[in-house]
């Protein structure tokens, strides 16, 4: 199952890779601790790429300004928010069920890091939550996603949010 972090980030990309290296070691410390998890690091010239037992995540070095700047302002139409490095999101299918709360956690963690937009989107590039200005916003018009963005599955962001009809000024 593939899903997109879309972030803004001041930080070179290698530099915002290895970040994301240790905030996924943090998350799974105790897993890694009794050797039921991994964590790597698969950087290569073109790509920072970091991953462990559930998901993996990469970003790509090779990306055009012209491509960072489209990929911005569709960002910026489509969800109001400013980023500008894209992450993709890879779950092994088996573990989605565990992996869905770490990456939650892992978000939670960029989220306290700054105060810079960040999107997250499925599989289908449906938008799951958001944040703008620095307010945290959970799309509220989940359909059958509603079984993995539970409240209590939420709570792992530890970060305070408002529920939004991403989609009410639109036709869906």
């Amino acid at each position: 199952m593939d899903f997109r972090l879309s972030v803004g980030s001041n930080l070179p990309k290698e530099e915002l890779g290895k970040l994301l290296y240790n905030m996924i070691y943090e998350v799974l410390f105790v897993e890694l601790i009794n050797y039921e998890a991994e964590v790597w690091d698969r950087t290569g010239t073109q790509y920072v790429s970091i991953g462990c037992t559930y998901f993996s995540m990469s970003i790509n070095l090779d990306d055009e300004d012209d491509y960072t700047e489209r990929f911005r302002d569709m960002n910026h139409e489509a969800y109001g928010v400013n980023t500008n490095v894209l992450i993709s999101i890879q779950f092994i299918t088996r573990t989605f069920d565990i992996g869905w709360l770490k990456l939650l956690e892992v978000i939670g963690k960029l989220l306290r890091l700054n105060n810079l937009d960040l999107v997250v989107e499925d599989h289908t590039t449906y938008p799951l939550l958001k944040r703008d200005k620095g307010r945290l916003f959970i799309n509220s018009s989940l359909d059958y996603r509603t079984w993995y963005m539970t409240t209590e599955n939420l709570a792992l962001l530890n970060y305070p949010y408002q529920e939004e009809d991403f989609f009410k000024d639109s036709e869906k």
